[in-house]
C-alpha cells in the first residue's frame, strides 16, 4: 500500500488511481481532464503527477457525501460515477 505520511507531495496517476480504488489509472485522466483534480507536469518528468492532499481530499469529500441523505435527482442514464 502507498505511505500517506506526507500530504502535500506529488503522486503517480497510478498510485492515485489505487488509493481512490479505481481498477485503472484511465480514470483518474478522466478526473483530470474533467476538472475534478488538477494534473501537474514537473520538470523532466514526462508523465502527469498529482498532490496526495487533493487526492485524499477528494476521497474524504466522496465519504462525506455518501453519508448525507440522498436526494433523489434526475441522472441519465449509465453507471454513475465514483467521484464528480
Amino acid at each position: 500500500m502507498i505511505k500517506e505520511t506526507d500530504p502535500d507531495r506529488f503522486i503517480k496517476i497510478t498510485e492515485a488511481a489505487e488509493i481512490l480504488g479505481f481498477a485503472h489509472y484511465r480514470s483518474v485522466n478522466q478526473m483530470i481532464e474533467r476538472g475534478a483534480l488538477v494534473g501537474y507536469r514537473l520538470p523532466h518528468v514526462t508523465r502527469r503527477r498529482v498532490l496526495l492532499s487533493e487526492v485524499l481530499s477528494l476521497k474524504e469529500k466522496a465519504k462525506e457525501m455518501s453519508q448525507a441523505p440522498s436526494q433523489e435527482a434526475t441522472r441519465g442514464r449509465g453507471r454513475p460515477r465514483k467521484y464528480a
